[in-house]
């Protein structure tokens, strides 16, 4: 899939560029390969799986774990950021529980312009002693806080990633995928909304959820 999409309307704090600028950032060299949660074996319609997977692991899960990992981040509360990624680590599936923590391995390499930050090196530190599972929204979410993306542009470019991440690369080197996958992107756009659109009051690191608006 190539790494520029063409243009598409992204109405709202979410446009196009915002968007972008977050997926490059918050992936530094880290190219879309093996799946997170997200995965299709196209044995199934792909619209049918990625909606699935918006409707019962994005939204409910995903999203609202994203956003407290990226407000703790912002906050200097690693502790709650250990919490959350715990608390993911015991709502996922087994498959997609390894799948995700596979995936979140390269985020924590080669990081040492982070290291003297002190929110990324408490949970990295974690995260190597195994106190910390290290799933891949808890680290995408910490990444894109640490270098200042907008909370909104940052968790569509997570979306993104486990868009790309889940298909298959014979598939994303086919004619045509990349409109395919603009308009599965755009199924996730509402969610992220509703997840911006939640009191941050309502969430806790042990029960995150979204308020309906």
């Amino acid at each position: 899939m190539p790494d520029t999409f063409p243009p598409f309307g992204v109405a709202g704090p979410l446009d196009l560029e915002g968007i972008s600028l977050a997926r490059t950032i918050s992936r530094l060299g880290v190219v879309s390969g093996a799946p997170a949660t997200f995965f299709w074996d196209k044995s199934s319609d792909l619209s049918e799986v990625w909606n699935f997977w918006l409707g019962t692991w994005f939204a409910p899960i995903l999203a609202p774990a994203f956003v407290n990992a990226h407000r703790f981040a912002g906050e200097m509360r690693p502790d709650e950021i250990v919490a959350g990624d715990l608390a993911i680590d015991r709502a996922l599936p087994e498959p997609f529980r390894l799948r995700s923590l596979s995936a979140a391995a390269p985020f924590l390499e080669g990081k040492n312009d982070m290291r003297a930050h002190r929110v990324w090196s408490r949970v990295s530190g974690k995260i190597a002693a195994g106190d910390s599972p290290g799933h891949l929204v808890t680290v995408f979410a910490l990444q894109t806080a640490l270098y200042h993306l907008p909370l909104a542009s940052a968790l569509a470019a997570y979306a993104w990633f486990e868009l790309e991440s889940g298909l298959p690369p014979a598939h994303r080197d086919r004619p045509g995928t990349a409109a395919e996958a603009l308009d599965l992107f755009a199924a996730a756009l509402p969610q992220v909304r509703l997840a911006m659109g939640a009191d941050r009051d309502e969430f806790s690191s042990d029960a995150p959820r979204l308020r309906a608006i």
